[in-house]
């Protein structure tokens, strides 16, 4: 049985480890995310990860980089805004 489960984490690690560019992580990997916020997050947030790759001028990110940030990345809080 734990072979099974080898295999099967096996391609997500390959997943994870592949260098896309923001629209392609938007629409494959990243879809809870707009576009324009990976690019205003590039721009504005320290944290978010920093290329591995270029492809012609496309910048290139790891996968697992984007979700790691993604998913730790602050979000306000619902109902409020900053007109307040």
């Amino acid at each position: 049985m734990a072979t099974g489960n080898v295999q099967a984490a096996a391609p997500a690690l390959a997943v994870d480890d592949q260098a896309v560019g923001l629209r392609e992580a938007h629409e494959h990997h990243l879809t809870g995310v707009t576009v324009a916020a990976l690019c205003y997050a590039r721009a504005n947030d320290r944290t978010f990860p920093g290329s591995v790759d270029k492809r012609g001028a496309e910048l290139l990110y790891r996968v697992g980089d984007l979700k790691r940030w993604a998913r730790n990345r602050p979000r306000a809080a619902f109902g409020t805004t900053d007109l307040d």
